[in-house]
């Protein structure tokens, strides 16, 4: 009886461990990154620039980038967030100042393709702000930055609307630094105002061209 006893003591020990292992399975399954994308018909990357002195501004925007998420369902401060711009998209709206700016006397595209932000840490600061903290790369120069987020709206567990709101100084990076207007100084201002807003989708693998 005793042999049996610890029998059936040792079958319910099991079910309990396994049950555990199961629970445990399903929540690590659901918790599992999925990798989200931009869904770049409804998403904008804008920056606005002061010119002389303060009296007017610039504005563009960036049109070729990629920003994924690899993105925590259970937990969104477990997520990280990736944005990769190709710089020569770069798009002010008037031909020959985009041309200018590619150049080396500001992004120098040619040498410094990709301005870049992967982010190190998420901290949620309520249920629909958060601030993220990551490095930035712009101009061959990376620095740690933070970027303020609001969570808009989510539809279903995968479509969230994203905004951030944030300034940069270019001469951090090198932008410009070295610039002279021909009859003003201080023609380009230094702080950067970026307005960035984005929707998401489940990130799909890109097509390969069958050989």
């Amino acid at each position: 009886m005793k042999c049996i006893f610890t029998s059936a003591k040792s079958i319910q020990i099991s079910f309990v461990v396994l049950m555990s292992l199961v629970v445990t399975s399903f929540l690590s399954i659901d918790a599992l990154d999925v990798r989200l994308a931009v869904e770049p018909n409804h998403s904008t990357i804008l920056f606005s620039v002061p010119i002389s002195n303060g009296m007017t501004r610039v504005t563009g925007k960036f049109k070729e980038y990629t920003m994924d998420i690899e993105y925590d369902s259970i937990q969104f401060t477990n997520s990280k967030i990736l944005v990769n711009i190709k710089a020569a998209s770069i798009d002010t709206g008037i031909d020959g100042r985009d041309d200018h700016l590619r150049t080396a006397d500001f992004f120098d595209t040619e040498t410094y393709p990709e301005i870049s932000f992967v982010s190190t840490s998420i901290t949620e600061i309520d249920s629909t702000h958060f601030l993220l903290l990551g490095d930035f790369t712009m101009h061959g120069v990376s620095k740690q930055i933070e970027v303020p987020l609001v969570l808009n709206g989510k539809d279903g567990k995968y479509t969230l609307g994203f905004s951030a709101r944030l300034s940069l100084n270019r001469t951090d990076y090198g932008v410009g630094s070295d610039f002279k207007h021909s009859s003003m100084e201080n023609f380009i201002g230094d702080e950067i105002g970026v307005e960035i807003d984005f929707w998401t989708k489940k990130w799909k693998a890109p097509k390969t061209e069958e050989k």
